[in-house]
């Protein structure tokens, strides 16, 4: 017989017997009522069994099939439940970029934004899709850049200067430093 200790735990009913089974050895049952589903359909005039249960192993394969797949997705409902925070954890450091560059502290996000500026020659970035960002009648556009955030010191020791930021024009992350180190040089002219 097998080596491993057998999970399958049964409960005796007035009517049947209640059987849990692991998923292993679900799949083994499930392989062994096929095996012997074919064994009888290849030796149907040497019946071994009586009609009647005969009649009722495809239903029990297909009840076996059944729980099987039910199982295994129970399992990946799990699995992606235990994997979801590590999954938003990676999407998020996908869409964020932090540095130092000169003592400033450099944030981007990538996303889509719009210019809400009423002057032309200056860009107020907003992100495109919040729902109380108005764009501009012939607003720029910019769809999966980096928006940039540029600050230094400190809001508790009342020295923090934030930087006007931009956005990139691609979503290459090298961009990012050129557009930050670009806007820290303007800024100490």
């Amino acid at each position: 017989m097998g080596q491993g200790t057998p999970d399958m735990k049964t409960h005796a009913m007035a009517s049947g017997l209640r059987i849990t089974l692991t998923k292993t050895e679900l799949q083994a049952l499930l392989s062994l009522a096929r095996s012997g589903a074919d064994q009888l359909e290849a030796a149907r005039h040497y019946s071994i069994l009586p009609k009647r249960q005969e009649a009722v192993a495809p239903d029990i394969i297909q009840g076996l099939e059944r729980g099987l797949a039910s199982v295994q997705w129970k399992q990946a409902e799990a699995k992606a439940r235990r994997e979801q925070p590590k999954r938003e954890a990676e999407r998020r450091a996908a869409r964020e970029h932090h540095a130092r560059i000169d003592g400033y502290a450099v944030w981007a996000m990538l996303g889509d934004w719009t210019d809400i500026s009423d002057d032309p020659d200056r860009r107020q970035w907003a992100d495109m899709f919040h729902p109380d960002t108005s764009p501009r009648e012939q607003g720029e556009i910019r769809r999966n850049v980096w928006r940039v955030f540029i600050s230094k010191g400190s809001a508790a020791l009342d020295d923090l200067l934030i930087l006007s930021g931009d956005c990139t024009t691609t979503a290459d992350r090298d961009e990012i430093e050129q557009l930050a180190r670009r806007i820290i040089a303007n800024h100490q002219e």
